[in-house]
């Protein structure tokens, strides 16, 4: 099979060849760089892009494209592969992402051409459970507000939840969604002596009872949890996760986490909640716009603790990338199939 890697900005091209360059499986390998040298504000804006507008947000040219456009297998990070691209391509047979979202690629083209999907969604899902976990403690103990005012020279003693400062142990969370990050949550969770609910409309709920958890239906998990937090995903016409009415349903001494995806949440309704004291307070790491500025609402709020979308950025999420998905693409050659491919091979489709 000929092999194409490209890297970016977060994973770069030599990560790929360092794993994939002289395997066996490949008879030839080509390696490219995509928009690598952006600047971290630039490379928010494209992320944004994807997020928003899809595998169609950029488009492929010149010597990337006509590489891609006689690969076999196609390795990718952050670079989209378009319907230009796929319906074009005349042996394409995988697609190969180090992402756990494949909003970079056109699923439903690949699907009419029997071009399979494999994603990485352990890729960072470590560090954004430890992010979750870590922000949960933060916002609960007041954390980043008291660091805030020692700097200023004040030694406060009054704080948006005092009076109703809780253990873990003694919290109820809600999890909603519960694929790789969010099982990852639950057993950081666990040692903590909380109890935990879960709301997923793709899982069994004998999946998640054997993991300690309790199944429930997402309004019975929004009125009854302490801690919220959401690891799921929307398609980008559907409504967020938490809107106004989500919210009016939490408890009034409740907290919101989100280092999923920004489009979860109703940012200005969640604002007007915090300002109002509706919920007692959130954490959050990803946003509609960014960067954020002293002048956006949610920075003005006191009882919310805020991250600049931190929530994959350790070394390890990327570094172990490659060798994941060699990995997941041997099995899917030699079986078929693997556990992270989102595109099976379809025979009405036509599969190679």
């Amino acid at each position: 099979m000929k092999c194409v890697a490209v890297g970016d900005m977060f994973l770069s091209e030599e990560a790929f060849a360092k794993v994939l360059k002289g395997q066996s499986l490949f008879s030839s390998y080509q390696g490219f760089s995509w928009k690598a040298d952006l600047d971290r504000v630039a490379t928010r804006t494209l992320i944004r892009n994807i997020e928003t507008k899809g595998s169609e947000a950029y488009t492929i040219k010149g010597e990337l494209k006509e590489a891609m456009l006689d690969a076999d297998v196609i390795f990718i990070h952050m670079c989209p592969v378009g319907r230009d691209i796929i319906e074009q391509a005349s042996h394409l047979k995988y697609i190969v992402t180090a992402r756990g979202g494949v909003e970079n690629i056109a699923v439903e083209c690949a699907r009419k051409k029997g071009v399979r999907i494999l994603h990485c969604p352990m890729h960072n899902a470590f560090a954004v459970a430890e992010l979750t976990v870590g922000l949960m403690i933060c916002e609960t103990r007041n954390v980043t507000r008291a660091d805030r005012s020692l700097r200023e020279g004040i030694w406060r003693e009054s704080y948006p939840n005092s009076g109703s400062i809780r253990e873990l142990r003694s919290m109820r969370v809600g999890l909603i969604g519960f694929g790789a990050i969010g099982q990852l949550v639950a057993q950081r969770l666990h040692p903590f002596g909380c109890s935990i609910m879960v709301h997923d409309p793709y899982l069994d709920a004998s999946i998640i009872e054997r993991t300690g958890c309790k199944a429930v239906d997402k309004k019975t998990l929004l009125q009854e949890s302490d801690i919220i937090s959401l690891h799921g995903r929307i398609g980008p016409k559907d409504p967020p996760i938490i809107g106004r009415y989500e919210l009016a349903l939490m408890k009034p001494h409740s907290y919101l986490i989100n280092t999923a995806r920004a489009v979860l949440v109703d940012m200005p309704a969640l604002e007007e909640a915090l300002q109002s004291g509706r919920i007692m307070g959130a954490a959050i790491d990803v946003f509609p716009k960014e960067p954020l500025t002293k002048e956006d609402r949610i920075v003005q709020l006191d009882n919310c603790t805020l991250t600049n979308h931190r929530g994959g950025d350790t070394l390890d999420s990327y570094e172990r990338s490659p060798e994941l998905l060699l990995e997941q693409l041997k099995e899917a050659v030699e079986t078929g199939t693997t556990s992270y491919m989102i595109m099976p091979y379809d025979e009405e489709a036509g599969g190679k």
